[in-house]
């Protein structure tokens, strides 16, 4: 056996040995990584979930051209055949009255009843071009909003793409901005989870001093606290993620099947993998940095 798996073997059975010793250090620190991961995959989560949505509804981009009451079905025609010769066009949808109120009530059920107590259908029919998803896109909007300016059955022409945008660079913001508070938070739970796992460093100060008369490197006497840490890191992580999961169920199964538009906009999905394997790599490398602040700051632990 070669001296590098012989040494990992023993700082992983140290290192549980620890673990089954001295528990309760081990699981506060656990826990305190616990809490700071599931706060970070919350906001993850939410962050995953809205950036899916804006992708989707990037790719099913639509110019809305409203029609106003009573147009003549060949205006309304000969307005389609406008929208349909415009490059970029993949296809013209008609919306009547009817369609435009059926959406209305599935998007928004707590005013189903609205229309009827107006006694008529206020929604008005409507052109829906849908567009070839791309840089071009917001050129085609252009193009139709200009081929069918002044005609007799247009009321209004909208595009949704520019609040799409904004929204996309509201959620970049986001992003960097708590990727940096982010950054310093963990920085100070290393911090406060190295005082704990000093905690166990002191508790083994005699089976460290015996260590350093029979001339163990440095290293030898580490190695287990930092496993130990990665452990921590891992298993908090991962508990994380699954009160994450369970959080987001709980949610939606208090909220019931009419858990609104809001819901499925920001927890609609379970976390991604990638965003997921961020935060047990997060986790592993923050339980590392702090068992390696505790062992450092330990005079035990010097030469």
């Amino acid at each position: 056996m070669s001296p590098v798996v012989a040494h990992l073997r023993y700082f992983i059975s140290d290192a549980v040995d620890e673990w089954r010793h001295s528990p309760g250090p081990n699981i506060l620190a656990t826990a305190t990584l616990a809490a700071v991961m599931f706060v970070a995959g919350v906001n993850l989560l939410v962050l995953a979930n809205l950036r899916a949505h804006v992708g989707r509804w990037k790719n099913d981009l639509r110019v809305s051209v409203y029609l106003v009451d009573g147009a003549r079905p060949s205006d309304v025609d000969a307005v389609c055949a406008r929208i349909a010769a415009v490059p970029g066009v993949g296809r013209v949808d008609r919306v009547d009255k009817d369609e435009a109120l059926r959406r209305f009530r599935a998007s928004f059920k707590d005013l189903a009843d609205v229309p009827s107590e107006l006694g008529t259908n206020p929604l008005p029919a409507s052109l829906e071009a849908v567009l070839v998803a791309g840089p071009q896109a917001r050129d085609a909007a252009r193009r139709i909003g200009e081929a069918v300016a002044g005609a007799p059955p247009v009321e209004e022409v909208r595009y949704d793409q520019a609040f799409l945008d904004r929204i996309d660079a509201l959620l970049d913001i986001a992003r960097w901005g708590g990727a940096s508070l982010g950054i310093v938070v963990l920085t100070a739970v290393a911090f406060v989870v190295s005082g704990v796992l000093r905690l166990t460093v002191y508790a083994r100060r005699d089976e460290i001093d015996i260590m350093h008369l029979v001339g163990a490197p440095p290293m030898l006497v580490r190695g287990p606290f930092l496993v130990a840490g990665v452990a921590q890191g891992l298993a908090g992580s991962l508990l994380a993620l699954f009160l994450v999961e369970a959080a987001r169920r709980g949610a939606h199964g208090y909220a019931g099947p009419n858990s609104g538009g809001l819901f499925e906009l920001a927890a609609g999905g379970p976390l991604p993998f990638g965003p997921s394997s961020f935060i047990v790599a997060v986790g592993a490398a923050l339980g590392f940095a702090s068992a390696w602040f505790a062992v450092r700051e330990a005079k035990d632990l010097e030469q």
